[in-house]
């Protein structure tokens, strides 16, 4: 078996009671720390009272294996492992786990990331995976429903707005961010923009969202987003970096000719790209150049640009 999943179809459709009869070896592997430990609480609710035990990678030897799995035993001869965080096992413990005859108990290995360990599996193709892959960007406000609904946090629309725009846009955050209003609002019957907010604080900076306004040339609204960072230096050197490359594509689209399939994003910018000039581009590009540069040395005087840019934006509207 090798499947591959998004998050919410597979705590839709996946067959909940898999591991009570699955017997094998079985790799899996997700996009974040907070998946894998969704699916493992949900395969193992599933497994109808078979023994499992868990074991991280480091512990798992080759003695270890000999004993378990290889020497008759009267104890625990159809017990269950767990092993965490596989990506640590070595390349000859590997080897021996997927030689194993496992014919009445299974051993799960739980990767966390896609090292050379999990490029392996995938390449020699002899033990079956289990994969949930990362939603793609334009998939984070069906994320934040899927996490809402496993919850049972009944969001309103302006309120998972407000996380979508406010928030990182990641499993991890929306899980969190979702379990601590779960805590503060138990029987609400729909937590509002205002209750979120009385509990977080803007953070997030939505690139390609930043990226889309300011090449619309909203420039009063992206000042305004930037300026309420301030001293985030990080963050908007991050940022500041990716606005060059944008407008590197901007100032010449024709790649986008080339590509079969264009993305969200491809058809923003080619849409764009007809309300600019070359030459004010290259202006632009100069000036996140510069932001960039200030950014990295932490330079206070950024912040006043900034505030500066976003005034002269509200009069000129």
């Amino acid at each position: 078996m090798h499947s591959k999943w998004q998050i919410w179809d597979f705590f839709s459709s996946f067959q909940r009671n898999y591991l009570a009869s699955f017997n094998g070896l079985l790799a899996m592997n997700t996009f974040d720390p907070i998946c894998m430990k969704m699916m493992k609480d949900f395969l193992v609710k599933g497994s109808e009272g078979r023994t499992i035990h868990h074991k991280l990678a480091g512990e798992v030897t080759s003695n270890w294996i000999e004993e378990e799995f290889q020497t008759l035993s009267l104890f625990g001869g159809a017990d269950c492992f767990l092993i965490h965080l596989a990506q640590d096992l070595k390349a000859d413990i590997l080897d021996l786990l997927a030689k194993l005859e496992l014919s009445d108990r299974f051993v799960i290995l739980c990767y966390e990331s896609e090292g050379v360990s999990w490029k392996k599996i995938i390449k020699d193709a002899k033990i079956a995976t289990l994969v949930i892959e990362p939603p793609r960007f334009w998939e984070l406000n069906k994320l934040l429903d899927f996490v809402a609904n496993y919850l049972r946090l009944p969001l309103s629309y302006d309120a998972k707005t407000w996380i979508l725009d406010a928030l990182e846009n990641n499993l991890s955050t929306f899980y969190n961010t979702c379990t601590v209003l779960k805590l503060n609002y138990p029987e609400s019957k729909e937590v509002s923009t205002a209750e979120v907010k009385s509990l977080f604080t803007l953070d997030r900076l939505d690139q390609f969202a930043m990226a889309s306004m300011f090449t619309r040339k909203k420039f009063s609204d992206f000042y305004d987003r930037l300026v309420q960072l301030e001293g985030d230096f990080d963050k908007m050197r991050g940022f500041f970096g990716f606005m060059q490359g944008h407008l590197i594509k901007l100032a010449d689209t024709s790649y986008l000719a080339q590509k079969p399939r264009l993305t969200q994003y491809d058809k923003d910018l080619h849409s764009t790209a007809k309300l600019w000039k070359i030459e004010e581009i290259t202006i632009e590009i100069d000036r996140f150049n510069q932001w960039e540069i200030q950014s990295k040395k932490k330079d206070s005087f950024l912040w006043n640009e900034l505030r500066q840019k976003h005034l002269r934006a509200l009069i000129r509207e």
